[in-house]
C-alpha cells in the first residue's frame, strides 16, 4: 500500500484540502510532504541515517550515525563546505537538526533558522523578542540546545518560558503558549521531546530556588495534558504504582526547604518505546551548597526519574548523589543501550562517575570513575555513595573553607552529551578535571534571585579529555587529553571517527578505537555547542555548531582566555574534498 502512495505522490500533488482531511498521525502525511515528521520516523529514527531528527539522533538519544562515507581513511579529506554566521555573540550550545536536507538551528537570544543543508541559504528566520528584565533570572547564558520536529511543525522553548509552535516548512508561528513565570526565574533552554503526540519538556532556575516542573503540551494545539513536580511534596509527584505522592517526602525535604528545592531539566530526554516509559534527568538541589538548611536526601534532584509519557506518573527513578552539597546537577543525559542481552541506560555524572543502570528496575549495575575524585570513599546497597566527610562543606560547617573538592561543580562531565557506539560498544565521554573550594552560607531565599549558599566559591588549576569506557564493565578502554575541559558534545560513526570540539575552537576527528586524532580544524571560536552528521543526495556532512559562551564556572578560573580567543556564533558544515 505506501508503494502505490509513494507512486502516487510521484504523479501528482495532493490538493490541500484533501490533505487536510488525513489524519495528523498518519505517516501517510509524510508520503505527500517533504517538511513532516511522523511518529513513525522518530520511532525509526536510528535506522535512519540520512537525517538527524532528535536530540541525540534517535529516542535513545545514542548520537552514534552508522554513516561512513567519511570515515578513519579519508577523513584527511575533509573541508569546509559552507559556513553561517549567527550574527550574535555569547554561548551557542544548539545543533544542527536535519531533515530531507533542511538544516534547523537555534542561536544564543533564542533565534531560529531554517537553512537550505546543500549551501547554508535561508530558507526563514525567527527572532523572538526577549523582556529586558529576564536576563537577570537566567544562571548560565542566553543560550538554547536546539528543536524538536514533529508532524509539521518546529518546537522551541525560550528564555522566558514559552514553548512556540511553527510551521517547518514557512516558519509561520503557529501557537505560543507560556508554560511558567520567567519573573520566578523559569525558563526553557532544553531540547523537547516529541512523543506521541506530545512535546515535553522542564524548566531552568535550580539557582534561584525554583521548586523544578516537567510539563507535556499538547503537540497540535499547546493545550497542556500533564505537569509534574520534581522536588517530592505534598502535591507530587504521582507514584504509578500507588497514584499518591511518595510517602516519605517529608523526610526527604527538612521543613519547608521543598518549597525552593531546585531540581530544573534542561537536557534532552530519552524514550523507550518498548517499554513505553521516557527517563527524565533531573538537576542540583537548591541551595546549591548549603545542604544544612535541606535535610534529607533530597529526592528527585540528581536523578534519573523514569516516567509514564501519557500522564506523567513515576514508574521509578534512580538518584546519583543524593543530598548534594557539592552541586553535582544530575541533569546529564541518559542512553539507552542494550548490552550483552541486558535493557541498560548509561549515565556520566557531573559527580564525576559513570554508570550502568538496569532500565527496567533502576537497578545499579556498576560505577566507575572519569576524573579525580575525593569527595567519596566507596559505594553502598545500588551505587549509594559513602561520602568523604574530608570534603563534605556541610560536615566542615559554615565559616570553613573546604579545599580542593574533586570534582568542581561542572563535573566530572558537563551538560555536553556523550555518545554511543555499538560498532565498537564504548561510549565516548567528553570531562573536566578540576577541583574546587567551598564555604557554605546560611542565605534566605528571596523570589528572583540568585540562592546558591556558598560564602566562597573558587575553581583549581586542571585540564579536560575525552574518555572511551566500554559500555560493558566501564573499563576505561583510551583517553585523549587536553589542556582544556571537554566543552562539546561528541559523536561517534560507522566510519570508525568520534567527531568532537572544545574551548580552544579546535574541532576533531579521531580514530574510536584508539583515540588517535586524524583530523582538525580551528573555527576560530570557542566549541560549546554539539557537533552532528547527516546526508544529502548521498553525500555525508559533518555540522558544528561554535561560539564561546555557555555556562559553567571555568571561564571564569581563566580571566584572560579572551584576551586571545573571541566570541562569535556560527555553523560549520565539513564534507569530503571534491
Amino acid at each position: 500500500m505506501r508503494r502505490l502512495l509513494l507512486l502516487a505522490a510521484g504523479l501528482l500533488v495532493l490538493p490541500a484540502f484533501l490533505f487536510a482531511q488525513i489524519p495528523e498521525d498518519s505517516d501517510i502525511r509524510a508520503v505527500f510532504s517533504d517538511m513532516y515528521v511522523s511518529d513513525g520516523m522518530l520511532l525509526n529514527a536510528h535506522k535512519d541515517p540520512k537525517n538527524w531528527l532528535l536530540y541525540g539522533r534517535d529516542y535513545a538519544n545514542t548520537r552514534y550515525s552508522p554513516l561512513k562515507q567519511i570515515n578513519q581513511g579519508n577523513v584527511k579529506d575533509l573541508v569546509v563546505k559552507w559556513a553561517f554566521s549567527f550574527g550574535v555573540l555569547e554561548g551557542q550550545d544548539s545543533q544542527a537538526v536535519v531533515f530531507n536536507g533542511r538544516i534547523f538551528v537555534t542561536t544564543s537570544f533564542n533565534r531560529v533558522y531554517s537553512l537550505d543543508g546543500r549551501n547554508g541559504d535561508v530558507e526563514w528566520s525567527y527572532k523572538r523578542d526577549l523582556p529586558s528584565d529576564v536576563f537577570p533570572h537566567l544562571c548560565c547564558d542566553v543560550n538554547n540546545k536546539g528543536l524538536a520536529l514533529y508532524h509539521n511543525k518546529a518546537y522551541l522553548g525560550t528564555l522566558d518560558a514559552h514553548i512556540v509552535a511553527f510551521d517547518m516548512a514557512s516558519g509561520e508561528e503557529i501557537w505560543d503558549v507560556t508554560t511558567g513565570d520567567y519573573k520566578n526565574s523559569a525558563s526553557h533552554t532544553g531540547f523537547p521531546l516529541a512523543v506521541d503526540g506530545k512535546i515535553i519538556t522542564g524548566t531552568g532556575g535550580a539557582e534561584y530556588g525554583i521548586r523544578g516542573w516537567i510539563v507535556a503540551l499538547d503537540a497540535e494545539t499547546g493545550k497542556e495534558v500533564w505537569r509534574i513536580w520534581t522536588i517530592a511534596g505534598p502535591d507530587g509527584p504521582m507514584l504509578e504504582a500507588t497514584g499518591k505522592v511518595y510517602p516519605d517526602w517529608q523526610k526527604q525535604w527538612g521543613g519547608d526547604s521543598w518549597k525552593t528545592g531546585g531540581g530544573s531539566q534542561w537536557t534532552g530526554i530519552s524514550y523507550d518505546p518498548d517499554l513505553g516509559s521516557i527517563f527524565v534527568p533531573i538537576g542540583n538541589p537548591g541551595p546549591d551548597f548549603d545542604g544544612a538548611s535541606r535535610p534529607g536526601d533530597n529526592l528527585f534532584s540528581n536523578t534519573t526519574m523514569v516516567l509514564n509519557p501519557d500522564n506523567g506518573l513515576l514508574r521509578y527513578w534512580f538518584q546519583y548523589t543524593p543530598h548534594d552539597p557539592w552541586d553535582y546537577d544530575g541533569v546529564n543525559e541518559v542512553i539507552l543501550a542494550d548490552i550483552d542481552g541486558r535493557k541498560v541506560w548509561l549515565h556520566a555524572d557531573r559527580n564525576g562517575h559513570l554508570y550502568s543502570i538496569d532500565r527496567t528496575n533502576g537497578r545499579c549495575l556498576w560505577v566507575v570513575e572519569i576524573t579525580e575524585i575525593n569527595w567519596v570513599t566507596g559505594f553502598g546497597d545500588n551505587c549509594r555513595p559513602i561520602v568523604n566527610p574530608d570534603y563534605d562543606p556541610e560536615v566542615q560547617g559554615y565559616g570553613v573553607v573546604t579545599m580542593n573538592i574533586h570534582p568542581t561543580l561542572d563535573g566530572g562531565k558537563e551538560w555536553h552529551p556523550m555518545a554511543y557506539s555499538p560498532k565498537t560498544n564504548m561510549v565516548y565521554v567528553p570531562t573536566y578535571n578540576f577541583g574546587m573550594d567551598i564555604e557554605p552560607l546560611k542565605q534566605k531565599w528571596e523570589r528572583g534571585e540568585w540562592f546558591l549558599g556558598a560564602q566562597v566559591l573558587r575553581i583549581t588549576d586542571g585540564n579536560g579529555s575525552i574518555r572511551a569506557h566500554s559500555a560493558s564493565t566501564g573499563e576505561l578502554i583510551w583517553e585523549n587529553i587536553s589542556q582544556w575541559p571537554a566543552t562539546s558534545a561528541t559523536v561517534a560513526t560507522g566510519g570508525g571517527l568520534v567527531f568532537f570540539g572544545g574551548p580552544d575552537g579546535i574541532f576533531r576527528a579521531a580514530d574510536d578505537e584508539t583515540g588517535e586524532e586524524l583530523w582538525s580544524f580551528q573555527t576560530g571560536t570557542g566549541i560549546h555547542g554539539s557537533p552532528t552528521t547527516w546526508s544529502i543526495g548521498g553525500t555525508q556532512y559533518v555540522g558544528a555548531v561554535v561560539g564561546a559562551g555557555g555556562g559553567g564556572l571555568w571561564p571564569l578560573h581563566y580571566g584572560k582566555w579572551l584576551s586571545n580567543h573571541t566570541k562569535g556564533g556560527a555553523l560549520f558544515v565539513f564534507g569530503l574534498h571534491d
